[in-house]
């Protein structure tokens, strides 16, 4: 995968720490990468995303491209949104809060709709083009605990016991793990003496205290190209295409401090720093189609292709030791690390069904299949296959089920409230013992006339997670309970 086997090895490792009866990083990425939630229009965050069977929304192209096809005329909207994340976090008994925000524009678009009712009971056509943020990835958490009683060095050591690396292969050929261990080794946090057989660690031989800081920022974003049209105002049908850009970058930093009656030690402290960065495109396809079969009701169905991302990844790291008398080593890795993988995300479809009430407004609800089995990684660096990637993937994720459900209610012939619920399923075999699962509710309010409409709506966002900072044998999970906010507005012009 990279130029030797140490680089290899290197990459393994930092790519994240390999758990028991847990994803490894690399699956773990693909799985990151490839989901989404509910973001857009405020009336389409408001409904809870809820829009395969309705359209008439710039964001329900994102749901069904045969959406646009319900538009009757020429439109133009944009949607400011502010996103607050909010993390507390439980690590050996202690707790630690920490949040993050960020301003965005969810959604941008324009629909032309041309009338073609000289065309027996074809009604119209339309095309749509813009841009809608299918995911944010920006969040951030602590955790501290005072007394742990392995330290990340001790991981470190049993990886290179594990691995029969010896102190020589530090100082001949190729450097052995160059982004982590490689810079504990310069900074003597694993030396050799005469009198201690095999490597010694540093952080000494009582419990250290641990404080881990981890930010992410980043976004998926979809630019879509939109053809759809709508026959006898009963059959309205769609096709779309979309190139996905996703950026994504991750900051995370580990410090450890040593007891200080501890006297095995002369360590002060440590920190391991790592950044990386995902770049890429990607492109897909998307066909519709929403059926009304009486006036009050109509059933949408729409199915994806798996987006196909050519993405690069580049990482550094860097380790700083802080030694009684104010001795100061810093080393960073010898080099920027990048690689260069295609990525295929999962296959998916929506059924919904939407009833219109008079004219009191709608209720909608929508199924959404995912199939993560489906994901594919390959190396386009070396060819890489990600052979032992795909198996996790086939045996540790699964098929699932998410669910959106809307209401609209007509206050005044121009002034809706409105309500959603989605639930996003564990996408994780139950064996993982890990969560995935998260809830979004929302509400929102809008006002429209025959020029322009103004929305504004209001997304909770609620999810866990459980990981570890290294080897599960060496260390317990820290638990994270995550609340997302999000506000948005949509200014919407008809012409």
């Amino acid at each position: 995968m990279m130029n030797n086997s140490w680089k290899y090895l290197g990459f393994i490792l930092f790519m994240g720490w390999l758990p028991t009866g847990a994803l490894a990083q690399n699956e773990q990425d693909a799985l990151n990468l490839s989901r989404e939630e509910v973001t857009g229009s405020a009336r389409s965050v408001a409904m809870g995303g809820a829009f395969t069977a309705l359209g008439g929304d710039i964001s329900s192209i994102h749901w069904n491209p045969a959406g646009v096809g319900v538009f009757r005329g020429n439109e133009f909207s944009i949607s400011p949104a502010f996103h607050t994340h909010v993390s507390s976090t439980e690590y050996y008994g202690s707790s630690t809060l920490d949040s993050k925000s960020n301003f965005n524009f969810a959604t941008l678009g324009i629909v032309g709709t041309k009338d073609i009712r000289q065309r027996g009971k074809w009604r119209s056509q339309s095309f749509a083009f813009g841009m809608n943020r299918a995911m944010s990835f920006h969040r951030s958490f602590s955790a501290n605990a005072d007394r742990v009683r392995n330290s990340l060095i001790d991981d470190y050591i049993n990886i290179l016991e594990e691995n029969n690396v010896t102190p020589d292969d530090f100082n001949e050929g190729p450097t052995p793990y160059p982004f982590d261990i490689y810079l504990a080794w310069q900074n003597f946090l694993i030396d050799t003496l005469p009198q201690v057989e095999g490597y010694y660690n540093a952080t000494g031989e009582l419990p250290v205290a641990q404080d881990y800081q981890f930010e992410q920022s980043g976004a998926k974003r979809n630019t879509f190209f939109t053809y759809g049209a709508n026959y006898d105002d009963k059959l309205y049908l769609g096709g779309s295409v979309t190139i996905s850009r996703i950026i994504y970058e991750r900051i995370y930093s580990l410090s450890e401090s040593p007891d200080p009656n501890d006297s095995t030690t002369v360590l002060n402290e440590h920190t391991y720093s790592f950044q990386e960065e995902i770049d890429g495109y990607g492109i897909s396809a998307s066909i519709g189609a929403i059926y009304r079969p009486i006036p009050e009701l109509r059933i949408g169905l729409s199915v994806f292709t798996p987006t196909l991302y050519s993405l690069t990844t580049e990482y550094e790291s860097s380790s700083i030791a802080i030694f009684i008398g104010n001795q100061i080593f810093e080393t960073p890795s010898p080099t920027i690390g990048t690689y260069d993988f295609s990525l295929s995300t999962p296959f998916r479809s929506n059924f919904g069904l939407a009833y219109i009430i008079g004219k009191w407004g709608l209720i909608s609800g929508d199924i959404e299949y995912v199939d993560y089995n489906s994901m594919r990684m390959e190396g386009i660096s070396d060819g890489y296959g990600f052979g032992p990637e795909e198996q996790a993937i086939r045996t540790q994720l699964l098929k699932t089920f998410n669910y959106r459900l809307g209401g609209e209610f007509r206050v005044t012939p121009f002034t809706s409230l409105r309500a959603g619920f989605a639930h996003y399923s564990n996408p994780y075999t139950q064996q993982l013992n890990l969560n995935g699962s998260f809830n979004l509710y929302s509400a929102g309010i809008g006002y429209r006339n025959e020029e322009f409409f103004l929305d504004a709506s209001y997304q909770l966002k609620q999810s866990a997670m459980r990981s570890f900072l290294y080897d599960p044998d060496l260390v317990n999970p820290y638990y994270a309970s995550m609340t997302d906010h999000r506000i948005t507005v949509t200014f919407g012009y008809r012409f």
